[in-house]
């Protein structure tokens, strides 16, 4: 192995486990400790690397949440397509990253020491708004307000994530989320001409 690449691999599996924890005991009920565990490092590497529990937090979600705008928020041209990969790369993310998005709504913003993680999702919904003002000075999508249009989107990916599906039909497969007819349903009545 690469030694240069051991740094990013500890680090990765650092971010991971942290997410994970995360998930399965919120902010509070993860520590250090059951990170380095989880991570296979010692508990000196964490502090290391990040300095604190909360730096590490805020790294977790941020680079969590900047992978996904990387990968799945793109303007080509093609709006159909534009959101077919967003809407897709969004679902994917709060699959893996779901019970950590309850923590991100809940814990996070309420700790001051963690709440500076809230930027990264705030930049994610301005990252997709851009997108989507894209489109509507194209031409492609009337003019609406920013502030119906995104959770308009992704509120129905989301929410069943974050209620944990408490609130979604008994069998979740039936509220399976396909992306390309959500995203046809969200264009209709927004696309011009349609």
């Amino acid at each position: 192995m690469n030694p240069g690449s051991q740094p990013e691999t500890t680090r990765e599996a650092i971010l991971v486990a942290t997410l994970e924890l995360l998930g399965a005991h919120g902010l509070r009920g993860t520590t250090t400790r059951a990170i380095a565990d989880l991570a296979g490092v010692n508990e000196v590497t964490i502090f290391r690397k990040f300095g604190t529990k909360h730096a590490l937090v805020r790294e977790a979600i941020s680079s969590k949440l900047a992978e996904f705008a990387v990968e799945s928020v793109a303007y080509t041209g093609d709006v159909e397509a534009d959101l077919t990969r967003l809407v897709t790369g969004y679902e994917a993310m709060l699959e893996e990253f779901g019970p950590v998005a309850r923590s991100v709504l809940t814990e996070v913003p309420f700790d001051d020491r963690t709440a500076p993680a809230v930027e990264a999702l705030r930049a994610v919904v301005l990252t997709v708004s851009d997108l989507l003002v894209n489109y509507q000075k194209d031409g492609v999508i009337r003019p609406e307000p920013i502030s119906t249009m995104v959770p308009a989107l992704l509120g129905p990916i989301v929410m069943p994530v974050v209620t944990g599906y408490a609130l979604m039909p008994q069998d979740q497969e039936a509220y399976r989320l396909d992306a390309e007819t959500h995203v046809k349903r969200f264009l209709y009545g927004r696309a011009v001409g349609g």
